[in-house]
């Protein structure tokens, strides 16, 4: 049997993990990113929005 979508659903990841990527990038980069490591943290930026989008609770 083939495994459906469901199967392999992502788990999304927490704030502080990403947050933990982003810092950790930058410590290897000294601060300085080159270009590849600028697309990365752009890539993790957008991820750590989300993740603070899907972390707000609509008023009552």
């Amino acid at each position: 049997m083939s495994p459906t979508p469901d199967d392999h659903q992502v788990r999304e990841r927490t704030l502080a993990e990403i947050n933990a990527d982003i810092r950790c990038l930058f410590a290897r980069a000294e601060g300085r990113l080159c270009d590849a490591e600028r697309v990365r943290h752009a890539a993790l930026l957008q991820e750590w929005a989300a993740a603070v989008r899907a972390s707000v609770v609509p008023a009552a």
